[in-house]
C-alpha cells in the first residue's frame, strides 16, 4: 500500500453508518480512533454520522464534495453491505481515493471484507495503535509496512497472523475527556469500562483476538463519570459484555457509579451466576436496568456452547433482584444447535415465570470467526451466509419451527414487552390455566385471525406503540376469560390491566407543568384546552389505592377482596413524585372533553359559573390543560 498524498496533506473522513437515529447512535469507535491521532492529523479528521435511509448515490456527493484523501468506516453486523457496496461506488467515482475498514465485521472476515469492498486495508482488532501509526506514516509520505492488525489489499504483504490488541488500556486517550465527541443536556452515551470477555461462548465473538477482560483505569472512569454529570448526561450504556465479573470489579464499579453519578439512568449487562445480596444492593442505590443472558433453559442445549446454567441458583438470583426493586430483562436465542421449538417455549416459560421486565428474543445468528460458524457441519447448522446471518435451519429446529418460534417472539415482544404486561401477564396465564408460551401462541393466532392483523405487520413488533397494544390486550384477555367461563374476573381485569398500563405511562412520562403563560381568566374561557399529555386519566370499577396495595394476588381473590368504588383516576409526575389520585366525576369528564377543540367555556358547559371557573382555573394552575396550540 503506497501512500498517494503530499507530505503534511492528509484529509480524512471518518464516516458511522447506525442502526437508526436515537440516543444510542454515538460514534464511539470513530472518537476512539480520532482521540488517539496527534493534534495536526486530528485538525484533518472529521466524523460524520450516517443513516440508514441515506441512498448511496447521496452519500457518496457528501463524501467528495469534502475531498478527503482516506476514508475509513467502522464496519458492524447491520451496516456491512451497505457500507461495502459505497466503497465500491466510491472505488468508482475516484479511484485513488484510500478506503479502510475496521471493527467487528472486518475482524471476522477480513479477506473477504478486503475483497468484496474493493478496498486498501483492514484493520483486524483494536485499531487506535494501527490506524494511528497508518496515517502517520502516509502522512509522512511513506509506504506503511508490517503495522498490527493491519491487512492491506496488496497480495504479496504477509497476511497479519491475529487482530490487534491494544495491551495497556490506559496510554488510550478518552474520546470524552477530549472533547471528541459532542455530549449535550438529555443525551445518551457508550461507555467502555473494559475490554474483552472471560468467557467463550461459541456462538459470540466478544472473547475474540484476546481471552480475558481488561478494565480501564478507574482515574478515567472517575473523571468521565464528573464529564458526564457537567453536561447533563441523562443515560449511560456501560459497554461490558458482563460487568460484573469478577464480582469485585463489578461492585467496584457500582460504588463508582453511586459516588459520582447517582443521577444518571445505566443499561448493564451481567452474568447471572456472579449476583449477590451486595450487588443487589448497589444496583439498588442506582437508577439502571440489568439485562442477563439466558438464551436457553437447558442446560444440556447450553453445554456444548460452553455455557453453564443452574436453573436454581438463576432463579434465587433474579429474586435477589427483584426484592430490591431492580428492574432487570432477560435474552433468549431460538434456533441454537439440539434445541427446538418445544425447547424455545420451555425457556420462555421459565424466563416469564421470573417476571422480568422484559424479554428479548434473537433468533440465532451465525456470526463469522465464531465457533458456530467454524463448526457449521458439526453442529448441524444452515444459516445465511450474508449479514445478519440469521439460522435458516438446523437438525433438531426445521424451518417450519423457526417459523413457529418467530411468531411466538413477536407476539412476546408486542403482548409482554411493548404492552407492559410484566405485572399482570402472570396472573391472567394461572386464571386461564395457560402456560405463558401457550397464552402467547393464542394471542398470535388471535391477532392473525379475529384482530385482522396481518403476518408482516405482527412480525414487525419495533414498530407497535404500547397505545395501540392496550386495547388489543384488553380485547383478547376479555375473549380468552369469557372461554373459560371466567366472566366474574372480567372488571378485575379489566382494571388490572389499565393500572398498570397508566403506571408505566406515567414511569415514562415528564413531569407536569402548567403552561408557561396563561392568560387572564376572561380570556381562559375562549382559548381552546388539551390535556397534557403527561397526564393519563383512567375509569376503574375497583378501588384504585387497594388495587395498588394488593394487586399481585390471584385474580380470583382481588374480584371477591376489593372494594367495587367507580371513579375517574389521574395518573402523572410532579416535582420527582407519581401522583395518582381519584377525582370528581364533573372534573375528570371536563379534563377529558379537552380534545384541543373545546375552548374553556365549552368544557364547562353544563356547570355551574362558580364550579365551572374554579375548576378550570384549576387545572390550568396545576398543568392538567395547557393551550391547544
Amino acid at each position: 500500500m503506497k501512500s498517494p498524498v503530499r507530505q503534511n496533506s492528509l484529509s480524512v473522513l471518518i464516516p458511522t453508518l447506525h442502526v437508526r437515529r436515537s440516543v444510542q447512535a454515538v460514534a464511539l469507535a470513530a472518537g476512539n480512533l480520532k482521540a488517539c491521532l496527534p493534534p495536526q492529523l486530528r485538525r484533518q479528521t472529521e466524523l460524520l454520522d450516517l443513516f440508514p435511509q441515506q441512498h448511496t448515490a447521496e452519500l457518496v456527493e457528501m463524501f467528495l464534495a469534502r475531498k478527503p484523501q482516506l476514508i475509513a468506516f467502522p464496519l458492524y453486523l447491520w451496516n456491512r453491505l451497505q457500507i461495502l457496496q459505497l466503497c465500491r461506488e466510491l472505488r468508482k467515482a475516484r479511484p485513488n481515493l484510500l478506503l479502510i475498514v475496521g471493527g467487528p465485521e472486518a475482524s471476522a472476515d477480513a479477506e473477504n471484507v478486503l475483497l468484496e469492498g474493493e478496498l486498501d486495508g483492514v484493520i483486524c482488532g483494536e485499531g487506535e495503535e494501527s490506524f494511528g501509526q497508518l496515517l502517520q506514516a502516509l502522512a509522512a509520505g511513506r509506504t506503511p509496512v508490517a503495522l498490527p492488525g493491519f491487512l492491506p489489499a496488496d497480495a504479496e504483504t504477509a497476511r497479519p497472523a491475529k487482530p490487534a490488541v491494544c495491551r495497556d488500556l490506559s496510554s488510550l486517550p478518552s474520546p470524552w475527556l477530549e472533547g471528541i465527541l459532542p455530549l449535550t443536556e438529555g443525551c445518551g452515551v457508550l461507555w467502555e469500562v473494559a475490554r474483552g470477555c472471560r468467557f467463550n461462548c461459541a456462538f459470540c465473538y466478544d472473547a475474540k483476538g484476546h481471552q480475558g477482560v481488561r478494565p480501564f483505569p478507574l482515574e478515567r472512569l472517575s473523571a468521565e463519570l464528573e464529564l458526564f454529570v457537567a453536561k447533563g448526561v441523562a443515560q449511560v450504556w456501560i459497554l461490558d459484555s458482563t460487568f460484573n465479573a469478577p464480582p469485585e470489579r463489578g461492585k467496584q464499579l457500582l460504588r463508582l457509579l453511586i459516588e459520582k453519578a447517582p443521577q444518571i439512568h445505566y443499561h448493564l449487562e451481567a452474568k447471572a451466576d456472579f449476583l449477590d445480596a451486595e450487588t443487589a444492593e448497589l444496583l439498588a442505590q442506582l437508577s439502571c436496568s440489568v439485562q442477563i443472558g439466558l438464551q436457553s433453559a437447558d442446560p444440556q442445549v447450553l453445554k456444548p456452547l460452553h455455557r453453564a446454567l443452574r436453573p436454581g441458583q438463576m432463579e434465587r438470583a433474579l429474586k435477589q433482584l427483584s426484592m430490591a426493586g431492580v428492574t432487570y430483562g432477560l435474552d433468549l436465542i431460538y434456533g441454537l444447535p439440539d434445541d427446538n421449538h418445544d425447547g424455545f417455549c420451555r425457556s420462555l416459560d421459565f424466563s416469564l415465570q421470573q417476571q422480568p421486565n422484559q424479554v428479548d428474543i434473537f433468533p440465532l445468528a451465525v456470526l463469522p470467526g465464531t465457533e458456530l460458524y467454524q463448526r457449521q457441519l458439526e453442529f448441524g447448522l444452515k444459516a445465511d451466509p450474508q449479514p445478519p446471518y440469521l439460522i435458516i435451519e438446523n437438525r433438531s429446529y426445521p424451518s417450519e419451527q423457526l417459523a413457529a418460534s418467530r411468531k411466538l417472539a413477536a407476539a412476546t415482544d408486542i403482548f409482554y414487552n411493548r404492552g407492559r404486561a410484566v405485572g399482570f401477564f402472570l396472573q391472567v396465564c394461572a386464571a386461564l390455566k395457560r402456560t405463558p408460551a401457550a397464552l402467547l401462541a393464542d394471542f398470535a393466532n388471535w391477532l392473525e385471525g379475529a384482530a385482522g392483523i396481518s403476518a408482516e405487520k405482527m412480525l414487525t413488533a419495533e414498530h407497535w406503540q404500547a397505545v395501540e397494544i392496550l386495547p388489543l390486550q384488553q380485547k383478547f384477555v376479555a375473549e380468552q376469560l369469557r372461554k373459560a367461563g371466567q366472566k366474574k374476573l372480567l372488571r378485575i381485569t379489566e382494571d388490572l390491566i389499565n393500572y398498570h398500563f397508566a403506571c408505566a405511562e406515567m414511569l415514562l412520562a415528564g413531569e407536569c407543568h402548567p403552561a408557561q403563560k396563561l392568560p387572564p381568566q376572561r380570556q381562559s374561557a375562549l382559548q381552546r384546552w388539551r390535556l397534557n399529555p403527561q397526564v393519563r386519566l383512567q375509569k376503574f370499577t375497583y378501588d384504585v389505592e387497594e388495587l395498588g396495595e394488593w394487586g399481585g394476588q390471584p385474580l380470583t381473590t382481588l374480584a371477591k377482596q376489593l372494594t367495587v368504588e367507580p371513579a375517574y383516576v389521574i395518573f402523572l409526575r410532579r416535582q420527582g413524585e407519581f401522583v395518582v389520585e381519584s377525582l370528581q366525576e364533573d372534573f375528570a369528564k371536563m379534563l377529558l372533553a379537552a380534545d384541543g377543540k373545546k375552548t374553556g367555556e365549552q368544557l364547562i358547559r353544563g356547570l355551574t359559573p362558580e364550579d365551572g371557573a374554579e375548576m378550570l382555573e384549576f387545572a390550568l394552575n396545576e398543568g392538567l390543560l395547557i393551550p391547544a396550540n
